[in-house]
């Protein structure tokens, strides 16, 4: 599944349509519009990536959730709940599952996501470690999961 989400401003009010779904070569891409401006994304896929698992410390199950592979915001729109309605359409078409994400806290910590991530009701439920990840020496990261919105 892919979707095209489109923001438009009213006054200071935000109010979001989601006008279609799309098909496109990358699956299950969520993008972000403001007029006709793209100010955001998530790529997610339907679970987690089975080579992360050995790697993965986990302490609550995740069989049932949605892999966010990466979800971004342009800086000029953070702090405009855009994030948070590109999760909350993912919660909403994936009804009963859970969704996970990882930040990373090793070698440098991205404390902006975490705190974005648990403003919004995700808990930390794993920790993922590899001595050598995508060009990072001795990388970290929480998993986070979060229920329902």
């Amino acid at each position: 599944m892919a979707a095209l989400v489109i923001f438009k401003k009213y006054g200071d009010i935000t109010t979001i349509h989601f006008l279609q779904l799309l098909d496109t070569i990358i699956e299950n891409f969520i993008v972000a519009r403001i007029d006709e401006t793209i100010v955001g994304f998530l790529w997610f896929s339907t679970e987690y990536p089975t080579d992360m698992l050995v790697h993965t410390e986990i302490i609550e199950d995740i069989d049932n959730c949605i892999y966010c592979e990466q979800i971004a915001v342009k800086k000029e729109f953070q702090g405009k709940h855009i994030g948070k309605e590109l999760y909350r359409f993912l919660n909403n078409n994936y009804e009963g599952k859970g969704i996970i994400v990882f930040v990373n806290t090793a070698p440098e910590g991205n404390k902006a996501s975490l705190s974005f991530h648990t403003s919004i009701g995700f808990k930390i439920v794993g920790e993922f470690y590899r001595k050598d990840f995508c060009g990072f020496s001795d990388y970290k990261a929480n998993l986070l999961k979060l229920e329902e919105m």
